[in-house]
């Protein structure tokens, strides 16, 4: 009996090698594939070299082990084993809040809690240039509007779990730009505070408790209000929307998204979300340039699209490099004329959410003034604009600034004079060239390449 038993468990123990042995290689059992960020790993390749240095066979341990059969339903189990006993999520970028039910992405948290707090003296330069580019744009009869939109933590404080709590700073990277913002008189839009001061009173959910973003319903509150902004600007009666009913029966999109991130096999409770149908009326369509991150998804997926039916292009670069919709072959922002496409446009909203607004906006500051000034360094001055007095005013003032920085520091002011007298110049001249260089560099890019 026993003799037997042993054969039966060998024959399954085989049996069970065989079919991971077979999935991983010919691969006939269609799986779901995980959710979130995966990275592929490349099968390594063989030569004396590698298998010599013993680099081919840590390499290939790496593979097998995130290439394995079964790997997607080996980790949902794993993942469903841990939620059911212990009620927390294995991904540490998903956080569970207090009421058990509902979940945050960890960047949307610490954000709120000031972890990501750039500090004040970023923020002001943020904010400084931010407020002369609008104004360059406005001369040209562009709006460039920031916009911050809703934020899961900052809408459900009260469920974040106690360890977040009691870090929390004094403040945070979205109270600092509001303050910065007042300061310098930044025209700007707040979409956190319209729905945190609502909260409670929305006729339909902002949020599913499995999603770090918004839904549709309060995605498409925010962009009612933004076209009668628009409407308010151009003075034109505008293309509008209207919800011709709800449905109930499906989430869709980035609904689940904090749900598919945690990779389980069992589905998991939420509440009803009312998916808005939406029908368009004609009117004028603004173009309009909308530089985010993925809270624009929302609006702008397929099968809602909004800001297509709403605005003449109604471009989204995606944490302002990907390009949408697809242009063949360019689809980065850096095959483009960056300063161009900007000023061809009626708006460009400049989307801040909370779990990113420490990176925000993106590298558009850069982008815009380098380009501009790329092009203004060889206008003559009397063929300036509006926007060229503007620039002016804040370019020379930066490289004055740069020159009394030079000042009080030995080692570069000794370089500046030895410059100088090997290129037969004034002291004065070399101190304005090493400092527009510097300038020029500061508004460069991040990774840009000459």
């Amino acid at each position: 009996m026993k003799s037997r038993i042993c054969t039966i468990l060998c024959l399954l123990t085989m049996l069970g090698f065989s079919l991971v042995f077979m999935q991983e290689t010919w691969h006939p059992f269609k799986l779901k594939p995980l959710g979130g960020v995966t990275y592929e790993t490349q099968r390594p390749e063989l030569t004396l070299k590698s298998f010599a240095s013993g680099q081919y066979q840590s390499g290939i341990e790496q593979y097998s082990r995130e290439n394995f059969g079964f790997r997607e339903w080996a980790i949902r189990l794993y993942n469903q084993t841990n939620y059911s006993l212990f009620n927390q999520p294995t991904n540490r970028f998903v956080v569970q809040g207090k009421d058990g039910s509902t979940f945050f992405e960890e960047s949307y948290v610490i954000s709120y809690t000031g972890e990501t707090y750039l500090g004040e003296e970023k923020i002001q330069d943020n904010t400084r240039q931010l407020k002369l580019i609008q104004d360059m744009l406005r001369t040209k009869g562009i709006t460039l509007l920031p916009v911050f939109v809703l934020g899961k933590a900052s809408y459900y404080p009260e469920i974040i779990p106690e360890e977040y709590i009691a870090k929390r700073n004094t403040t945070n990277n979205y109270q600092e730009y509001l303050k910065a913002f007042g300061q310098q008189t930044v025209e700007m839009i707040d979409f956190n505070k319209y729905f945190c001061d609502r909260k409670g009173t929305e006729a339909h959910p902002i949020y599913c408790n499995l999603s770090a973003h918004w839904t549709v319903y309060a995605a498409s509150q925010a962009m009612d209000s933004l076209v009668h902004y628009m409407e308010d600007k151009t003075q034109q009666v505008q293309a509008h929307f209207q919800i011709t009913g709800y449905d109930t029966t499906y989430l869709m999109n980035q609904d689940d998204d904090l749900y598919r991130m945690m990779n389980l096999m069992l589905p998991m409770k939420h509440n009803t979300i009312e998916q808005p149908q939406f029908s368009f009326t004609d009117g004028y369509k603004p173009k309009v340039l909308a530089i985010s991150d993925s809270y624009w998804w929302t609006v702008y997926a397929w099968n809602v699209a909004l800001p297509q039916n709403l605005f003449s292009d109604g471009g989204f670069w995606f944490y302002n490099k990907t390009i949408y919709p697809e242009r063949t072959p360019i689809q980065n922002v850096e095959a483009i004329d960056y300063k161009q496409e900007i000023e061809n446009q009626d708006f460009v909203l400049l989307v801040c959410t909370e779990a990113t607004n420490h990176l925000w906006p993106y590298g558009f500051i850069e982008r815009y003034l380098s380009g501009y000034d790329n092009v203004f360094r060889y206008k003559p001055s009397e063929q300036y604009d509006a926007a060229d007095s503007l620039y002016v005013a804040y370019r020379n003032g930066e490289i004055a600034n740069i020159i009394e920085r030079i000042k009080t520091v030995p080692e570069w002011l000794e370089s500046v004079e030895k410059q100088a007298d090997e290129k037969g110049i004034s002291v004065e001249q070399s101190l304005w060239d090493n400092a527009e260089y510097t300038y020029r560099m500061d508004i460069e890019p991040k990774g840009f390449v000459r």
